[in-house]
């Protein structure tokens, strides 16, 4: 079972990482870079994370990037998408992606695999979304 602390410290932690992102300089979009549907304001070197056979369409996995929780899913055939793993609810980590849904195991939020949205509470916000790119068949991330 996870303490009040641990969530709390989560949180927290995620707070910090966020600040500290605001305040990093704005990076250029490499010439033939793909990118998520909402580029990424601080985004740094990409960082290959999988390969795209390491996760079946509809489902996801979860991955530690420089000591950052992401999950990485794979909505729809050649479609990949990468999110914060912290729960907007809690701060709890999430690791659990089936049927094109992201479930937080803690209290039973329901977030969209393709987009992020909310799609059952008690979460009110959607997902942080991750710059995500395939390169043949390396999944890369940047931040």
């Amino acid at each position: 079972m996870v303490s009040r602390r641990a969530v709390i410290a989560s949180a927290v932690g995620v707070s910090a990482v966020t600040a500290l992102a605001a305040c990093a300089p704005q990076a250029e979009v490499q010439p033939g870079a793909t990118e998520s549907e909402a580029p990424a304001q601080n985004a740094s070197a990409a960082v290959e994370v999988c390969k795209t056979t390491d996760i079946p369409v509809g489902s996801g996995k979860k991955f530690d990037v420089s000591g950052t929780p992401i999950l990485i899913t794979h909505p729809s055939q050649d479609v990949f998408r990468a999110f914060s793993a912290v729960c907007t609810h809690a701060g709890f980590v999430m690791s659990n992606v089936s049927n094109s849904e992201i479930v937080c195991d803690n209290h039973g939020a329901v977030y969209n695999a393709d987009d992020g949205s909310v799609i059952k509470g008690p979460a009110q916000r959607a997902l942080g979304k991750i710059t995500v790119e395939v390169q043949g068949d390396a999944v890369l991330v940047s931040f």
